[in-house]
C-alpha cells in the first residue's frame, strides 16, 4: 500500500471524498458477513457500498469506475476504528463491541472468498485481519500499521466528529442486532434491518466531512 496507489492529485483529487466513518467499515464488514460470496463493495462520496453478486454489479462498478483498489481506502478506518473502540477503556465499557470486530473478521474472510483468484487482493484483506486481531488479542502493536498518503487526511477533527456520532444509543442498537444475527438461522434475510440503520449514518457522511 504505497503512495503511489493513491489517486494522483494532477488530475484534482479530492482526497476527502475517500474518507470513511471508520466504524461504519467495521459494521459494513460485519454486514458482509452474511452477504453470498461474490458480493464485492465500491467507495462513493465518502460511502461504503455493498454491491451483492448479479447482472447489475458489473454496470454498477463501470458506471462508477469501482475496482479493487477501492479496498486501499478502508486500511486507515480499520486502524482507527480498532484504536478507537478495542482499546481498553472502551472495552471495559462496552465489552460487546468486540463481537461485532469479529464479525468484521469474517466478513474480511469472505472477501477473500469473492478475491481468491487474485493473491495481493487477498494479502491485503489478511493484513486488515491483522490489524483487527492485533487489538481483539489485545497485542496493541503499534508497528503494525504503517502510515500511508491517505492517513494525514484523517486528521484530530475529522477522527474526532466521525467518532462522535456513534452515540451509546447508536452503539447499542448495532450490539442488539450484531447478536441476534448470530444466532439467527435467517441471518442472510435480517441483516436488512443492520443495513438500513447503517444507511442513515451514511446519510450524514457528506456533510460530516465537507461540512
Amino acid at each position: 500500500m504505497s503512495s503511489a496507489d493513491i489517486p494522483d492529485n494532477a488530475k484534482n483529487t479530492n482526497y476527502r471524498l475517500y474518507i470513511l466513518d471508520p466504524l461504519s467499515v467495521i459494521v459494513k464488514l460485519a454486514i458482509l458477513r452474511n452477504k453470498p460470496v461474490g458480493t464485492k463493495f465500491r467507495i462513493s462520496d465518502n460511502v461504503f457500498y455493498i454491491q451483492e453478486p448479479g447482472p447489475f454489479q458489473a454496470l454498477c462498478r463501470i458506471y462508477f469506475s469501482s475496482g479493487k483498489a477501492d479496498l486501499q481506502y478502508l486500511y486507515n478506518p480499520i486502524q482507527i476504528a480498532c484504536a478507537t473502540f478495542l482499546n481498553t477503556r472502551f472495552c471495559d465499557k462496552t465489552p460487546q463491541i468486540r463481537k461485532l470486530f469479529q464479525c468484521a473478521i469474517s466478513g474480511l474472510e469472505r472477501l477473500k472468498d469473492t478475491y481468491k483468484a487474485c493473491p495481493v487482493i487477498v494479502l491485503c484483506l489478511n493484513l486488515y485481519v491483522n490489524i483487527i486481531e492485533n487489538y481483539l488479542d489485545e497485542y496493541m502493536n503499534d508497528k503494525l500499521f504503517k502510515k500511508d498518503a491517505m492517513t494525514a487526511v484523517y486528521d484530530v477533527s475529522t477522527v474526532s466528529t466521525l467518532t462522535g456520532i456513534w452515540t451509546v444509543d447508536r452503539i447499542k442498537v448495532v450490539m442488539d442486532i450484531i447478536e441476534f444475527l448470530c444466532t439467527d438461522n435467517l441471518a442472510a434475510n435480517n441483516v436488512q434491518s443492520l443495513e438500513i440503520f447503517i444507511n442513515n449514518i451514511d446519510l450524514m457522511m457528506p456533510q460530516l466531512v465537507n461540512p
